[in-house]
């Protein structure tokens, strides 16, 4: 994992290493169906496996991760009929938190939100994927944290813990396919600067909205993709052992 841990002392461990693992799953560090245990974690963040056995528990509550005690954590893979629930409250959540920090970004925030959108298409065209996916993650919640509304960023960080996996591993492996998709994704993103600096709230909403309306298209190619090729993997060890 190369997401950052807090190594400071302003938090107490056990809230640091959930923090670490909360951004871990939402950055797509973690792979949908992944296993991991609580010892490799422990060793990952030299720690004991007390305050991790604390944070999955956390996760697992919020259907991040599911517990098979005595033998792993499972990252929770997604499908696609829960994505189809779970991307009409993003386009609520996000787009309201859009609107909102409309009126309360400064110029600087701004300037620095468009840095980081343009890092963010450099890294994708040059195929590194997985950072131009962080700073997809670092652009969303840049404003979504400027809302200034704990209550809404709570619920959008809940949201991504369940979606983040899938949303980086398949988005990644799309734009490595096709730049058409980047170049979508890109466009509505600078559409919300633009609004931002405009303070156009409904447009700043509609440009959200317009973004995952764009990834959602994308991901269910993907995760339809998934699931035909676990079916047919299915079929063939089944056929193997006579089942019918």
């Amino acid at each position: 994992m190369k997401v950052p841990f807090d190594t400071g002392t302003e938090l107490p461990l056990h809230d640091r290493v959930y923090r670490y693992l909360s951004n871990a799953l939402m950055q797509g560090e973690f792979h949908p169906g992944q296993k991991l245990t609580l010892r490799t974690l422990a060793d990952e963040l030299e720690t004991s496996i007390s305050p991790i056995r604390e944070a999955i528990s956390r996760l697992a509550a919020l259907k991040a991760v599911q517990v098979y005690p005595k033998r792993y954590i499972l990252v929770t893979p997604l499908s696609a009929e829960i994505y189809m629930e779970i991307v009409e409250v993003r386009k609520l959540l996000e787009g309201h938190a859009a609107a909102r920090a409309c009126t309360r970004m400064t110029t600087e925030d701004i300037d620095n939100l468009e840095i980081v959108n343009q890092r963010l298409l450099q890294y994708a065209q040059q195929g590194q994927t997985r950072r131009a996916m962080k700073d997809n993650h670092s652009f969303h919640f840049a404003v979504y944290r400027s809302a200034g509304s704990s209550v809404l960023l709570e619920n959008i960080e809940q949201i991504w813990l369940r979606v983040g996996p899938s949303v980086n591993q398949l988005l990644a492996e799309e734009f490595a396919r096709d730049e058409t998709a980047l170049m979508k994704g890109f466009d509505h993103h600078q559409k919300l600067i633009q609004a931002l600096r405009v303070r156009d709230m409904p447009g700043a909403l509609g440009a959200i909205t317009g973004d995952i309306s764009v990834s959602t298209d994308y991901l269910l190619d993907g995760l339809r993709r998934q699931t035909d090729s676990s079916s047919t993997t299915l079929g063939i060890l089944n056929s193997g052992y006579g089942v019918v």
